[in-house]
């Protein structure tokens, strides 16, 4: 090879077969599945596809907490191009969607890289360390995080590309990835990624010697782009904010819930050694309790970390010389020196000395829980800083010196962890045994460190380090594939298939949410052991835990969705306050089998089901004589649980004040026939000897609109969550509908601002030069 650096697609190369021996079974055939995809994520765009394959929008969620928004449920990431792959109904493109993220976030670091001016093995440094790194693989199977992130790199390319040229189809391609990645689902990351572009383009213009004029307008230019994405993104972003202000998280999240993900400072260990603490991967995984290992996942290679020192070094040795020719790469360390260590700090959440302060008086930190994502920020400035620090990798005789110790200082290491090994008391083996081997593994990285630095070759005019580089992006690719093999298990497809020899309950089913807890996470998706959940999947796929049961079209009362309307929230609290006592809570929500240790006042005990059931099925939809107004939430809870409130006797409305009171018997109330249901369009024939109030057993939410008779009419919020409307005598056709409000100008909005962004970067690469 005779050059002095590698061939440019070598890097590239590397990541995609790493990529494919890492995630084979997904190639072959096999599906996602541990915690989110199947509990979230594959139910959610399965049935938003099987709605656009009917011709319908999916507004609606009709099987999960008594109906809830679809789209607007922000993770569901249905706006989302990439996603549209769902169409083709396989399985296993949920899982080709996140391999391609993983290669295009590697893409991303690669143009990046490139634009920092970086050598390309530096740049194939930088693009394995972000795109195989412990944030982006261990958290792959939470697709809007790791689709969120894949486009950082692209989004500094674009906005560094705004500041040097400010030419029009860069600002149109930073207003485009801007949009694509606040459609990939995840608003917690898209705020960080935001917040570090706004610090590197403050930095780039502070230390740029430029015009000033011409750092104003980059600047300008840049923020016309980021809010033309917004503007992409608006019809998503609105019906996302109305969702919010009707939520739980409505009126903010509390302290202590807000940081109950912090990153505890000894986790810290697991950046020099991702499995200090074991892996979930094998069942080794020691503290489940106290950390989740995805979520702390932010191991970049050890190998990189060296590399990261050099940079560091390197900068301090020709600070004052660097400029536009000479050793360019080195001026931002500073810059991602810094985004690390913030990064760092704000991760330790209320281990850390700041975060309190943070919440209580800067904006966006009272809005998003788990401080430990913020190791976005290190993950993504550790992989720029080793690209750059393998730039100082040399021989020198200092170098030679401590990569002598390093080799046998590792190789000692790793004989004395292995001789204390063999002395400890079967007691303690287990647990011993797994830092035994973290220290093996960080030995043996010390040693290969240091043969990598000797066995440096010299580059001259006439010899290339081409090998010795391609066999350094092998090493590291090698590390990173280790430190995340099986944290993304795999299982057959036939996992996603409906199963249509399932009993169904009567009634929406329910469980009693500790024991939903004690099934789903102790049971099934341990955090400490993802072999557990694998091994059973075919339990898994028939539990009917929200939301696998969408899969089957059965209606749930829970919902495992990061938003839930604030009114079935409250239900739930009430029902499970209420316990043994819940019996016309659950008839009210046409919840007739319920799973847990409480047995409602009245109910059966199924053997079969294993559950609680109802002695006959509740109804959705009913017709009562009796209507209570209340003022507020507390009058309507106080008469609810009175031990004489009958739903099927009494409607407690909230809102309007009704105009006019039931006045049909109990015994002559008529009938109501349903004529259509659809999720977001419902009709219903009723027949009603008197005044009488139409119950439906569906959630409450803005946007719902009745007509009676094809008028327009009020549609009150019932029994804290639900729906009724107002039945004269004689009966009436009811339709009830939904619309999200606001809609129509949200949908210009995104519409407007796609086309201005498609225009600018049309013209930019027409009229503009390269």
């Amino acid at each position: 090879m005779h050059r002095r650096d590698l061939r440019p697609w070598l890097p590239l190369l590397i990541l995609a077969i790493t990529v494919g021996v890492l995630f084979y079974r997904i190639l072959v055939g096999e599906v996602l599945f541990w915690g989110l995809p199947s509990l979230q994520f594959y139910p959610w765009r399965w049935f938003a596809f099987e709605e656009l394959g009917d011709g319908r929008l999916p507004l609606w969620n009709p099987y999960n907490g008594a109906g809830s928004p679809l789209v607007a449920n922000y993770q569901s990431a249905i706006l989302y191009p990439p996603n549209w792959l769902y169409v083709f109904d396989i399985p296993q493109m949920m899982g080709i969607i996140a391999l391609l993220h993983i290669v295009w976030a590697g893409w991303g670091m690669w143009k990046f890289t490139g634009a920092l001016e970086f050598s390309t093995f530096g740049r194939g440094v930088s693009l394995l360390c972000y795109a195989l790194g412990g944030y982006t693989l261990g958290r792959l199977g939470s697709f809007p995080t790791a689709n969120t992130a894949a486009w950082m790199p692209w989004l500094f390319w674009a906005c560094l590309r705004v500041l040097q040229y400010q030419q029009m189809r860069d600002v149109g391609f930073l207003a485009l990835y801007s949009g694509l990645m606040l459609l990939a689902g995840h608003a917690q990351t898209s705020w960080y990624i935001f917040v570090a572009l706004g610090l590197f383009a403050l930095w780039y213009g502070l230390t740029v010697r430029r015009d000033i004029m011409q750092n104003l307008q980059g600047l300008l230019l840049a923020g016309i782009a980021v809010l033309l994405g917004v503007g992409i993104a608006f019809w998503q972003l609105g019906m996302t904010l109305e969702f919010l202000q009707q939520s739980q998280r409505a009126g903010g999240v509390s302290y202590t819930e807000l940081t109950n993900l912090s990153y505890a400072p000894l986790r810290a260990l697991t950046i020099l050694m991702p499995h200090f603490y074991g892996t979930p991967a094998d069942g080794s995984y020691l503290t489940p309790d106290t950390g989740v290992y995805f979520e702390d996942a932010a191991y970049i290679g050890f190998v990189p970390l060296v590399a990261v020192a050099f940079a560091i070094t390197g900068w301090l040795k020709w600070r004052k010389f660097l400029t536009v020719s000479v050793h360019s790469a080195f001026r931002s360390v500073p810059f991602w020196v810094v985004l690390s260590v913030v990064g760092f700090v704000l991760a330790l959440g209320y281990y850390g000395p700041f975060y309190r302060f943070f919440y209580d008086y800067v904006p966006t930190f009272d809005n998003f829980r788990e401080p430990v994502r913020w190791l976005l920020w290190p993950a993504f400035g550790l992989s720029i800083l080793a690209g750059i620090g393998v730039q100082n990798w040399s021989r020198s005789q200092r170098a030679f010196f401590w990569s002598r110790l390093a080799v046998a200082g590792g190789f000692g290491f790793v004989g004395m962890a292995f001789f204390a090994s063999r002395a400890v008391e079967d007691a303690d083996k287990d647990v011993i045994q797994v830092f035994v081997t973290a220290l093996i593994a960080l030995g043996s990285w010390i040693a290969i460190s240091g043969i990598l630095t000797l066995t440096q070759p010299n580059v001259t005019p006439n010899t290339s380090a081409g090998y010795w580089q391609l066999a350094v992006l092998v090493i590291v690719a090698a590390d990173l594939a280790w430190a995340s093999a099986g944290l993304n298990p795999t299982v057959p497809n036939d996992f996603y298939e409906r199963d249509l020899s399932m009993s169904y309950p009567q009634g929406r089913l329910y469980w009693f949410e500790d024991y939903e807890r004690e099934v789903k996470f102790d049971r099934y998706f341990d955090l400490g052991d993802y072999r557990r959940a694998r091994d059973r999947w075919s339990e898994v796929r028939t539990s009917l835990l929200p939301n696998l049961n969408i899969l089957n079209r059965i209606q749930l009362f829970n919902n495992f969705d990061p938003l839930q309307p604030r009114v079935h929230r409250q239900y739930v609290e009430l029902i499970e306050a209420s316990g043994e006592n819940s019996t016309a809570l659950l008839r009210a929500a046409a919840i007739g089998q319920v799973y847990g240790p409480v047995q409602p006042n009245g109910w059966e005990n199924d053997q079969q089901a294993n559950a609680w059931v109802a002695q006959t099925a509740p109804p959705t939809v009913w017709l009562v004589p009796t209507m209570l107004w209340s003022k507020d939430d507390e009058a309507t809870i106080e008469a609810m649980t009175a031990p004489q409130w009958n739903p099927e006797q009494t409607v407690i409305l909230q809102g309007e004040e009704p105009v006019t009171t039931a006045g049909a018997s109990a015994d002559a109330l008529g009938s109501v026939v349903t004529i259509s249901e659809r999720p977001t369009r419902r009709q219903y024939q009723v027949s009603s000897d008197g005044p009488a109030y139409l119950v439906m057993a569906s959630t409450w939410y803005p946007g719902w609109q009745v007509r009676v008779d094809g008028e327009p009419a009020t549609l009150y919020r019932a029994n804290l969550a639900f729906q009724a409307v107002y039945i004269p005598a004689g009966g009436a056709d009811v339709v009830v509908s939904y619309v999200p409000q606001r809609s129509g100008i949200t949908i210009i909005v995104s519409v407007v601002s796609l086309l201005g962004t498609l225009v600018l970067v049309a013209w930019g690469l027409f009229q503009e030069p390269t």
